[in-house]
């Protein structure tokens, strides 16, 4: 079984090979902690965990790093505009530090609550600002940035083949759109590695640099932090679609002028979540988080289920029905496992192909069609039971725990089934029809059985 990932920089999907035997370096590029994250920002971090976890399976020790940004990134993602802390502490009273704390709690709950396995190590930009100023000085003695008026910036035209992830040598960029305006800029794709601070204004982030007062450029921080760990050059690095013309660039460069190698062999990028046919948006009532769905009775098993049926390298289309459909999905299947009784044995040759379908590029929609091979298999539900747990290592649904939370039922409960027990043994089926209807208005299900009735709750 090997792993085949489609890879960015070469434009085709190719077979994984380690740097080093049975492990693996990952890099993934983290939040911007300045608000809640939307269900789309948190959509590629369910697909990284399912590569983690397929890597696992595959007896690979995987060091997983992501950087968190809680300095730099403008509202722009070149260049100009307001730190996105910096405007965020603005509109809402409070400094830069404190909201950075608090998205990074929430974003983390976030990742708890969808079942993603954290990294091996977080880093915050603002502490690695001694490292980042150090790399900064490097680029410099090597002749690779000049001096503006607001910042340090790096000049493209050193590297021969900038933008070779993105093919930016064949687009023609236009000034404002992906490159921020500078009549002090020597190219349209340079960029800043370090910002200096307004004048006579002192921000919440800044620290003093042998070049001036200021804070690092967005793209440096990535860099060091995967330098930092996993060395010169690193097995995988991933990010959103829309890295691919100017962060991913950006950073791929400055790595390069620096060490001379290659960054990273293999580059993933996931396509994007929109909602309803359109980008998600404030504005429009579509900025979507996962509180909001928890507070309208979905799972978050549920959006991960969703996610994991269309391939990441495809632009999902999100809508509420959509979700429910998913949600009523999950149902389906705990309704089908929950009296599978204990795991033993294996369904072997579907397990085998469920880890070829995941393994070929995390095609995890192909993966949950041999998933549903398995319930509807001519195998005994105490097999199928134990390897649809061992698909669910990969697929980190939960099964095991959302079957137990199903069977966990309420004493009330108990004591209205047995009463339902006498009721059908004394061939009582009035009584019995309206004890059912009383279990229903607890939330229970009860099916009648061969072997008497069985009952679940099924609760998210």
């Amino acid at each position: 079984m090997d792993i085949r990932l489609y890879n960015s920089l070469t434009k085709k999907k190719e077979e994984f090979k380690p740097i080093k035997k049975k492990e693996v370096g990952l890099y993934t590029c983290g939040p911007t902690v300045y608000n809640y994250p939307h269900i789309g920002n948190l959509m590629p971090y369910i697909i990284w965990d399912v590569l983690k976890r397929i890597l696992k399976v595959k007896g690979y020790k995987v060091k997983h790093i992501m950087n968190i940004t809680d300095v730099g990134h403008l509202t722009s993602d070149a260049d100009d505009g307001e730190d996105k802390l910096v405007k965020a502490s603005r509109e809402s009273g409070k400094n830069a530090w404190q909201i950075a704390e608090f998205f990074i709690k929430v974003f983390r709950n976030n990742l708890s609550n969808l079942n993603i396995t954290e990294p091996t190590k977080f880093f915050r930009a603002t502490d690695t600002v001694k490292e980042q100023i150090e790399f900064v000085r490097i680029l410099n003695e090597k002749g690779y940035l000049y001096k503006t008026s607001d910042g340090m910036y790096f000049d493209t035209a050193k590297i021969e083949d900038y933008g070779k992830i993105a093919n930016l040598a064949n687009v023609e960029l236009q000034e404002g759109a992906r490159v921020a305006k500078s009549n002090e800029k020597k190219n349209l794709t340079d960029f800043a590695v370090w910002k200096f601070s307004p004048e006579n204004k002192i921000r919440d982030m800044e620290w003093e640099s042998p070049w001036g007062l200021g804070f690092p450029g967005w793209h440096l921080e990535c860099s060091v932090m995967s330098r930092m760990e996993l060395g010169d050059t690193f097995d995988i690095h991933t990010g959103g679609i829309e890295h691919l013309t100017v962060h991913h660039p950006n950073e791929m460069a400055q790595s390069e002028a620096v060490t001379g190698e290659l960054q990273a062999n293999y580059w993933l990028h996931n396509a994007h979540v929109k909602y309803d046919g359109g980008k998600m948006s404030k504005s429009k009532g579509t900025f979507v988080t996962l509180e909001d769905l928890r507070a309208k009775g979905f799972s978050p098993m549920a959006f991960r289920f969703l996610i994991l049926q269309n391939h990441y390298r495809k632009p999902l289309n999100f809508t509420m029905e959509s979700l429910q459909a998913a949600q009523n999905g999950l149902e389906a299947i705990i309704r089908e496992i929950a009296f599978y009784g204990k795991p033993k044995g294996r369904c072997d040759k579907f397990e085998e192909e469920f880890y070829e379908a995941v393994a070929d590029n995390l095609n995890t929609s192909k993966a949950l069609a041999v998933f549903q091979k398995v319930i509807d298999a001519d195998c005994k539900d105490s097999a199928k039971l134990a390897t649809i747990l061992k698909m669910d290592e990969v697929l980190g649904l939960r099964l095991d725990g959302l079957v137990k939370n199903a069977m966990d039922i309420s004493d009330e409960a108990k004591i209205i089934l047995d009463e339902r027990a006498k009721a059908r043994d004394a061939k009582d089926w009035e009584r019995s029809d309206k004890l059912r209807d009383k279990l229903i208005a607890l939330g229970v299900e009860v099916h009648d059985t061969p072997d008497g009735q069985k009952a679940i709750h099924i609760k998210f």
